[in-house]
């Protein structure tokens, strides 16, 4: 099947089906997990293969990029918020929500990117202009995924694990100069920082899976469950 969009050839645009959980349910003993989780990693692993083609038009990788816009974040939510994370389904989930995120709340991630500065020399993996503001990191955001379907894939999970970690130190830095001010919303702050520094720990889990082949093979015991 081809995913890219038409060219002067005038081909028509075939865009994947993300099909939602719905589509298993007809089937005779109603959901099934592991068939869900199989389908779901089959989507991911060839929306990856369809950027990395030597082949593959700007418009593909543009719209791959975008994916959320086409197809929506719930769709995608039901098919990889409940992956294991060192998958190309829970890789791509993780991506894509931190595209989101700092679409939604590009401000205060840009404030608290600012403020992981000095926190972690990673940001010089993340590649931000420095200081960012909300338009800078959108930029940045819509690189990384760009760099993961035409350029190295381990790489660009590497800068998003290092935006990532960056953007959690800054969360932590705020969180602390709450902490007598308001101690729950620090406490909630904080929470998310340690959230965001375990997705960036798993997108480089990722990237080392990527490096040695293994991606797509997350064991049994982590299949999503009923």
């Amino acid at each position: 099947m081809s995913y890219q969009r038409g060219g002067s050839t005038g081909l028509p645009f075939r865009r994947p089906k993300l099909m939602p959980l719905e589509s298993f349910e007809h089937q005779p003993g109603g959901l099934d997990p592991a068939e869900v989780y199989s389908a779901a990693q089959t989507v991911a692993a060839h929306l990856v293969a369809t950027g990395q083609d030597p082949d593959a038009k700007d418009a593909t990788v543009d719209w791959l990029v975008d994916l959320v816009d086409d197809v929506g974040l719930d769709t995608m939510a039901e098919m990889w918020s409940n992956a294991p994370a060192v998958t190309f389904g829970g890789a791509l989930w993780r991506l894509y929500t931190l595209q989101q995120a700092t679409r939604r709340d590009g401000e205060m991630w840009a404030a608290w990117y600012r403020a992981g500065y000095d926190a972690y020399a990673s940001r010089v993996i993340a590649g931000a202009t420095e200081p960012p503001h909300a338009k800078d990191l959108q930029h940045l955001i819509s690189q990384i995924l760009t760099g993961l379907y035409s350029g190295d894939f381990a790489i660009a999970l590497e800068r998003g694990g290092a935006y990532a970690r960056v953007i959690a130190a800054g969360q932590h830095q705020h969180a602390e100069r709450l902490e007598d001010l308001n101690p729950e919303a620090s406490a909630a702050l904080e929470h998310r920082s340690v959230k965001l520094q375990r997705t960036a720990t798993e997108l480089e889990l990722c990237a080392t899976a990527w490096r040695q082949g293994r991606l797509d093979d997350a064991h049994p015991s982590e299949l999503p469950r009923n």
